[in-house]
């Protein structure tokens, strides 16, 4: 009778409230009285307009089973397998949840679920369920988003998001360390896995390895594929689908990761290890003396560093895909220092393996930066603001140009014209390590001539373009064409045609290869010179409507001032050209300096790397620009092209620095901006926002000729002042249909 009185003054009141509900918070670690009052919560909420997902959340936290398994059953029937990965766990929750025994039918439910799957599927739910582990996000988005509760009624909304938050916490607080087991359990069913290698290098080190081969398959002499990784512990995945695809599975660990002994140097020693690991393999019983590589970001440096000094006879293939260029796009782009790496280098070093508890102090690195831009302190302090020695960190800010320690690590210039084998390059438009990826492309065309190297870039970011895109993109819905499986597919072919003699990929049409944004067709090109037939230029100009200055078509007399003062930290500026999300309603007005095109007046497809080549004279010995390229739709939307950011002393030369004459006039040009291909309509708009780097996410560059790294706000007695000309041009690459 109490429990009814109680429900009926909870929905009095609601009503009488209209669309607030009451809420007293109760201990966050009491998880009985917290069950109980979002399963009140979750009943009181307005579930009329909620998909049916978000339906069967409601359903389950108000406690509604029956319901929530008609929900939950219509949704699974109507999603493909490789897509259910989450909605599995979620029915077996629940089942679990109304069973006598919620651990013991959890685990005998998920196992008869990973008997019942192929290899693929399974190692689809390691990647997915594993390697992007989300459970502590989960519970702390609730904890916190509950702890920011401070009054005595909350919205609907509020309501609604909390009851979302809550079911993502309690689900996988209560399976991840189940279903964790059972998949690893599965996997020593299905693989023999030898973990314990350890190989010796002739400088005296050792490295780890580990080498997995599917069962049944032991006795036969196969190809290898290698990875050769720094993330130590998360690859296993990757090299079991290598077993499952035929292949034997290898995994080697930067020197001192995983059971190697020593100090964790990133990127250092790649360059003779990978090499000597490729030695290793070739001489096993079990290998035909071919081996194939692959593997995206650290993993696609490795590839390429494994060449630096010759290119193993084993090796037959490499598949860098957004492969990083250390002293090229990482840690620096066009040589301006980002602070992202620094919490990396924590991430990688700390122990033998990976210290996520490190690299998911999002509190820690917010604020370090948000200090370090407020307090106005010299950019190589950072660690001492953050109160703990970064190393890598500090030697990085030895080397703002690309200079020895840089070119060590990677084949430099002639080096590349001995690399003879098949390759296959991989990234995306979005993909933050692009540059890195196109630099060793461009480089081994520019020393070998017609290589046997192909490319495939889309409308992927950098984790997208190793796996298997989504259907939307940072809220932008991607064609149907765009979505391939690159890595169990596509990677695969590529293997299967070098290494075994089938047929090529059948999308690998031209060397070149891009999906063109907008059209659900991808183009195939002998080189990237052919992906353009036309340009698209325009030069600066001073004459404004509203907030934009104009865009014209020849050089004019104009004179464009922008005026930024470092002293002032109240605001930044160039926050928005990092490209997320794609397309959106409104940019910011009164970051930069906009110009504004006239309507297109055909279909065009912007195909490659925007070019700028600006005219300016500054009142400093140096600055770090930026250039942002949007598309105005006719809708009036911002779709987010491409984006160029880098150092003007260094854009004749990166390994050297050549700093401006103040109040002179100079050129500053660059060719490296972020690859694109996408449809632009008739009527659509072109927007142009050069702006100066000042915020919190890089080095800030005060213009004194001294170091970057040294100079601080000290240093920002005036403020700078850059009067661009009518002179400078953008230009943009395109494809003329008509043509």
């Amino acid at each position: 009778m109490k429990k009814i009185v109680f429900a009926l003054f909870f929905t009095i009141q609601f009503a009488s409230i209209g669309q607030e509900l009451l809420f007293k918070k109760v201990a966050l670690t009491d998880s009985i009285a917290l069950a109980k009052q979002m399963k009140q919560l979750a009943s009181a909420c307005d579930q009329q307009k909620l998909s049916a997902f978000d339906l069967f959340k409601f359903q389950l936290i108000s406690g509604k089973y029956k319901d929530a398994n008609a929900t939950i059953e219509l949704i699974i029937n109507n999603t493909p397998q490789e897509e259910s990965i989450y909605l599995d766990v979620y029915q077996q929750y629940l089942k679990a949840t109304i069973s006598s025994n919620f651990t013991e039918t959890f685990k005998q439910l998920y196992k008869k679920y990973l008997m019942n799957s192929d290899d693929f599927h399974v190692l689809n739910l390691d990647d997915t369920l594993i390697s992007r582990d989300a459970t502590d996000y989960f519970i702390a988005d609730f904890n916190d988003s509950y702890k920011n509760i401070e009054t005595d009624t909350i919205s609907m909304e509020i309501a609604q998001n909390l009851v979302k938050k809550y079911f993502f916490k309690t689900v996988y607080a209560a399976t991840r360390d189940l279903f964790f087991k059972e998949i690893r359990l599965d996997h020593k069913r299905r693989y023999h896995i030898n973990d314990s290698i350890l190989i010796p290098t002739k400088d005296g080190a050792e490295v780890s390895v580990v080498v997995i081969q599917r069962k049944g398959t032991i006795s036969t002499k196969n190809s290898a594929i290698l990875i050769a990784s720094i993330y130590a512990g998360t690859n296993e995945a990757g090299a079991m689908l290598s077993a499952s695809k035929g292949y034997v599975g290898v995994i080697m660990n930067t020197r001192g990761k995983r059971l190697s002994s020593g100090e964790v140097k990133p990127f250092e020693y790649e360059n003779t290890d990978v090499y000597e690991v490729i030695d290793w393999i070739s001489k096993q019983p079990w290998s035909n003396q071919k081996v194939g590589m692959y593997g995206g970001s650290y993993n696609g440096f490795t590839q390429w560093a494994s060449m630096k000094h010759k290119v193993h006879p084993a090796l037959k293939t490499i598949v860098p895909m957004v492969a990083i260029a250390p002293g090229i796009d990482y840690p620096m782009e066009n040589n301006v220092l980002h602070n992202y790496s620094y919490s990396w280098n924590f991430y990688v070093t700390n122990n033998k393996y990976l210290d996520y508890k490190a690299a998911q102090d999002f509190n820690r690195w917010n604020t370090l930066k948000n200090n370090w831009y407020t307090s106005g302190v010299a950019f190589n302090k950072l660690d001492s603001l953050d109160g703990q020695v970064n190393k890598l960190w500090n030697a990085y800010m030895q080397h703002p140009s690309y200079d020895d320690f840089w070119k060590k690590m990677i084949p430099y210039k002639e080096e590349f014209a001995k690399i003879n084998i098949p390759i296959l390059t991989i990234t995306g438009y979005y993909d933050d390590s692009q540059r890195g990826a196109m630099y060793y492309y461009n480089q081994h065309h520019k020393y070998v001539k017609n290589p046997n190297h192909y490319l495939l870039v889309g409308p992927y970011d950098h984790w997208t373009a190793q796996t298997q895109p989504e259907a939307y993109l940072r809220n932008y819905k991607l064609d149907k064409a765009a979505l391939i499986n690159i890595r169990y597919d596509l990677v695969y072919q590529w293997f299967d045609y070098i290494l075994k003699g089938k047929e090529k990929p059948s999308i690998l049409k031209d060397k070149v290869n891009f999906q063109v944004m907008g059209t659900n067709r991808w183009m195939h090109k002998p080189s990237l010179q052919a992906m353009t037939n036309d340009t698209l230029q325009f030069y600066l100009c001073s004459e404004k409507t509203k907030d934009f200055y104009a865009l014209k078509s020849k050089p004019n007399a104009a004179k464009i001032e922008l005026t930024v003062d470092f002293k002032d930290r109240k605001s930044m500026t160039n926050t928005e050209y990092y490209p997320w999300p794609l397309e959106k309603e409104n940019i910011n007005l009164k970051d930069g300096l906009l110009f504004k095109s006239k309507p297109l007046k055909e279909d065009v497809i912007i195909n490659g790397s925007f070019l700028g080549n600006l005219e300016f004279a500054i009142n400093k010995k140096d600055v770090d620009y930026s250039v942002i390229l949007y598309q105005l739709t006719r809708e009036g939307k911002y779709f987010h092209l491409s984006y160029y950011i880098g150092r003007a002393s260094f854009a004749k030369n990166r390994e050297h620095r050549n700093l401006l004459t103040p109040n002179q006039r100079t050129q500053v040009s660059f060719n490296n901006s972020k690859l694109i291909s996408k449809k632009l309509e008739k009527g659509s708009r072109i927007i142009i926002v050069v702006n100066v780097n000042k915020n919190n996410n890089a080095q800030i560059n005060y213009g004194t000729g001294k170091d970057v790294n040294v100079e601080s706000i000290k240093d920002a007695k005036t403020p700078l002042k850059i009067t661009f000309t009518g002179q400078s041009s953008i230009s943009l690459p395109v494809w003329n249909i008509t043509k």
